[in-house]
């Protein structure tokens, strides 16, 4: 009986969140890669895994509890008022058509071949620095060795870390470029950046960065095409879940490299689900257990308050380490959710605020994207499908600040550039035509 409570209560949790997305996917008119529909067909399709997988692949993980639903539900309730909030306030001041801004779309070909031979010359050296750290692991599989030193170990890749966020800008560069003009050397530059920021991202040996670039390649080929098809969604969710499956096996979590595919399989696919469902039981599990509210903001705000710490602002403050312990749910794992640093930090009303605010920037930022085709709002659009679409994982938005102002500085940097060299070849065609 207990049992079938538990069973009651989790279906109509899900059959809520299924309403919030058809209410949010009709508000929005019927536009799916509008953040507030993603976000609730996200959270929609983890709680209905979660069901699935608790009755298949994952039979002892533990039920959740009224509560954790809750949080979840308003959760998404809260994004989708930010978003619902910017709808609003966008059609009430842009009430006539905007007109594409092509002004602003012009990339000089040049800055870009010279950026794609910084990260070209640069990858010696993030390689020799990765296989510094692998050694300092005394592990001998390399990926292995390289990433238990990363996340748990002493030693930094050094400033060479820097390469990889500035890969990715790279590449989204020439994807929007490519987008514009499909000829061969933006072809070819679209593809070499692909490798190497692929590349770069393989070293970090997080496979969720890699997940990066395929929010970078559809939220792109979304504004720029005037839509991206459910059937390409599919097909690159499905590609990249078999290369997550396949890259987990080469650093050793849910599989073995000496292993037949035939004995990879069953492991992979466990090890899978509890990447895409684990964490709902592991934020359960932190705030029935080990939750402290501690009203400094040194989970969600760590990166102001580390710094802080470092210029002796704020001396004797210990900022959470964010790689976080373990926890049995009954299965390992250690992510929580993008709602727990929030929550540990001043509690689930913060957190709901929070979320409400990122879905008011993410409209924001989707809603100057389509209706502009701009090539900073764009790109900004694209790299933020990264956090939401991942939230049911980790929060990837405020504790890893010090990634998202790697990626405005390169980016804002970039634009100034590329600004004024294409403003600077105007002016001669002009002084050329006189």
């Amino acid at each position: 009986m207990h049992d079938l409570d538990n069973i009651l209560i989790e279906l109509s949790f899900i059959f809520l969140q299924f309403l919030l997305f058809v209410a949010n996917y009709q508000i929005m008119k019927k536009k799916i890669m509008h953040p507030a529909v993603l976000f609730s067909l996200i959270w929609f399709s983890i709680l209905l895994l979660h069901f699935i997988f608790k009755l298949t692949l994952l039979s002892e993980l533990f039920p959740l509890s009224v509560s954790t639903f809750l949080v979840f539900f308003f959760g998404t309730l809260a994004f989708s008022l930010g978003g619902f909030i910017q709808t609003v306030i966008w059609q009430k001041q842009n009430s006539q058509t905007i007109l594409v801004d092509s002004k602003n779309n012009d990339i000089n070909q040049l800055l870009r071949i010279v950026l794609l031979s910084i990260i070209v010359i640069g990858l010696p050296f993030y390689i020799r620095a990765a296989y510094r750290v692998f050694l300092a692991s005394n592990i001998d599989n390399f990926f292995i060795g390289l990433r238990t030193e990363l996340s748990y170990g002493d030693e930094d890749i050094g400033v060479v870390k820097y390469l990889t966020s500035f890969s990715f800008i790279v590449f989204a560069i020439n994807l929007f470029a490519y987008f514009k003009h499909k000829n061969t050397i933006n072809r070819i530059l679209l593809t070499v950046s692909l490798l190497l920021a692929f590349t770069y991202a393989l070293f970090v040996t997080g496979r969720t960065l890699i997940f990066l670039l395929l929010c970078i390649y559809v939220g792109i080929s979304y504004v720029l095409n005037n839509g991206v098809s459910i059937k390409k969604i599919g097909l690159l969710t499905g590609f990249f879940i078999l290369f997550f499956i396949s890259i987990g096996i080469m650093y050793g979590k849910g599989g073995d490299t000496e292993n037949s595919l035939k004995e990879n399989i069953r492991p992979a696919a466990e090890m899978t689900a509890i990447y895409l469902v684990s964490p709902l039981n592991a934020f359960e599990w932190e705030t029935h257990h080990q939750l402290q509210i501690n009203y400094e903001g040194n989970n969600s705000l760590r990166f102001f308050m580390k710094i802080g710490e470092q210029l002796h602002v704020v001396p004797n403050l210990k900022v959470d380490e964010l790689v976080q312990p373990f926890v049995f749910v009954p299965y390992l794992t250690n992510v929580y959710t993008v709602y727990s640093p929030y929550i540990k930090d001043f509690g689930k009303l913060y957190a709901w605020l929070m979320i409400a605010l990122f879905g008011f920037l993410h409209t924001w930022l989707y809603n100057k994207a389509v209706s502009t085709k701009n090539i900073r709002y764009t790109l900004y659009y694209s790299f933020l499908l990264f956090p939401l679409l991942i939230s049911f994982f980790m929060d990837f938005y405020l504790t890893i600040t010090s990634l998202w102002l790697q990626i405005i500085f390169f980016t804002e940097i970039f634009l100034k550039i590329n600004q004024l060299l294409v403003r600077r070849k105007r002016d001669n065609i002009i002084v050329i035509s006189q």
